[in-house]
């Protein structure tokens, strides 16, 4: 933690253990001092200067009770666990023994920096797909009217600086620094995108939001979460773990959204496929867009966007009722939704395309894939061509459904590699190529190209007049993570410099 968190303890008075605790669950103190003052609390012994406070916190890696020793050397004055440890605390030590300490960490960080979380209203978004997309652009819109801030997938964006995303969701550490920060600079409103991981390992525990978004939900994660229940169950703790948000925007075309629907009737829904509070209808899409008709009650209002295929007007349905929700008239954001480009990895047009056209796209899901790729073959391009890999270390189950997917809507289809982190390379490619049907009636090119580079070469070198191409799974990362080395590696630069090689052999 090298910049907001570090820079707000440092300008931050103590404060005594006695208004830091109060009314706080606890299950046992030792060698309590209610008068003892803390400048910092962190649950990193490596961070632990003396007079810190310490919370031991059980992660999915390692588990903080581990290093009290470390902090005990680093001279902590106050620490926090689940379980008395086995070795000895020295007597200007307190001990202080909780139920959770990951959700005590949370309310100790939102006491200490006096709860900003009711100082700027938060709207967390949530959903396998479309976060990213959801929260870029009502942060977009918003910012225009008043100071806002967005921390998600891309960046870390405030007013006057953006910083480098190290989790789609921050841990309460660096969360409730930046959310004080917001709070000294005035920001009004933070959008959020929040992770199952977020929800499940109390990053976000006990947070007060404005609005919950719950964009949709398939298959992803199962590596971590076991199976679409386990996964549903962390996704709906956004809407109900602790403080409920005051209000919420579910998606009705989605089964899961249907679910909480019913668990929550309070809550209003979004659409495109039949009813719904916020719907749209007489869709129109095209590469370079599209249109559509938002209704909302009696009212019905056209709007337009440079976002291409349906799943981008399902993605702007809900930003527009989230507006609405907010407060604020739809309508009043219009023209200025009308000018917003592309979002970063996001259906990104690659430039210098000519008679073709070259997409980057983080769709890394059977899910995503299928909306690409079927509202691509929805607007009737001449060939779709598609290239992607599957992350290694990550959800194996879903790797023959994406090919199986591609195979379905793609004339040609690269293989390759993506993140393969620890994973051999090859052995993702053979857990891919189990999605290749042999009795489809129409299946596509296929090629198997393990070097990504190579890949993107080789299908723009296939590309033709009347051709749309699609370069999936990085979207907007600029690096490649090869076993523990991360290599600078961008699709859309990539893509632009083999366009201008392809280019010099249209023109020599």
């Amino acid at each position: 933690m090298i910049f907001f968190g570090l820079e707000s303890h440092e300008g931050r008075a103590k404060v005594k253990l006695n208004q830091l605790f109060c009314d706080l669950p606890v299950l046992e103190k030792k060698q309590w001092d209610p008068h003892r003052k803390i400048k910092k609390i962190t649950s990193d012994s490596r961070l632990v200067e003396p007079g810190d406070l310490f919370v031991a916190c059980r992660g999915s890696r390692m588990d903080g009770h581990d290093f009290l020793g470390q902090a005990i050397q680093a001279k902590a004055s106050v620490l926090v666990g689940e379980e008395f440890p086995e070795i000895r605390i020295p007597k200007q030590v307190a001990w202080v023994r909780v139920r959770d300490s990951q959700a005590f960490l949370a309310d100790l960080l939102r006491r200490f920096y006096h709860d900003p979380d009711l100082a700027v209203k938060l709207t967390g978004v949530t959903g396998t797909n479309g976060k990213t997309t959801v929260s870029y652009l009502l942060h977009r819109l918003l910012r225009e009217k008043i100071p806002a801030a967005y921390l998600g997938t891309l960046w870390y964006d405030l007013p006057g600086e953006k910083i480098p995303a190290m989790n789609t969701t921050p841990g309460p550490e660096i969360l409730l620094p930046l959310l004080d920060a917001m709070h000294r600079e005035e920001v009004q409103h933070c959008i959020m995108e929040v992770s199952s991981h977020a929800l499940e390992q109390r990053r976000v525990y006990g947070l007060r939001y404005e609005l919950a978004i719950f964009t949709q939900l398939t298959q992803d994660h199962l590596d971590y979460h076991g199976d679409m229940e386990h996964y549903f169950a962390a996704k709906r703790l956004l809407f109900d773990n602790g403080p409920r948000p005051k209000k919420m925007l579910i998606n009705r075309d989605c089964p899961y959204g249907e679910r909480l629907l019913i668990d929550y009737p309070q809550a209003k829904s979004f659409g495109i496929f039949g009813p719904a509070d916020f719907r749209a209808k007489n869709i129109e899409t095209t590469f370079q867009g599209s249109g559509f008709v938002l209704c909302h009650g009696e009212r019905e209002t056209y709007f337009q966007t440079r976002l291409p295929m349906h799943h981008n007007v399902s993605n702007v349905v809900a930003v527009l009722g989230a507006l609405e929700m907010l407060g604020y008239d739809p309508v009043l954001f219009r023209s200025i939704l009308q000018e917003i480009p592309e979002i970063p990895g996001r259906l990104e047009r690659v430039p210098g395309t000519g008679p073709f056209d070259v997409f980057v796209d983080y769709a890394h899901t059977p899910d995503a894939i299928e909306n690409v790729l079927s509202g691509a073959r929805h607007l009737s391009p001449r060939r779709i061509l598609t290239l992607f890999g599957c992350g290694g270390d990550r959800d194996k189950g879903k790797r023959p459904l994406m090919v199986q997917t591609a195979c379905r809507y793609s004339d040609v289809l690269i293989l390759t590699s993506d993140n393969p982190r620890s994973e051999d390379p090859e052995l993702i490619l053979k857990d891919m190529c189990r999605g290749i049907d042999p009795t489809l009636n129409r299946r596509p090119e296929i090629h198997e190209i393990l070097d990504r580079r190579e890949a993107i070469d080789r299908l723009l070198s296939f590309a033709e007049p009347g051709d749309v191409c699609f370069i999936l799974g990085k979207g907007h990362e600029d690096y490649q993570i090869l076993g523990e080395a991360k290599i600078p590696f961008d699709d859309r630069l990539v893509a632009q410099e083999c366009l201008k090689r392809k280019k010099r052999v249209f023109f020599s």
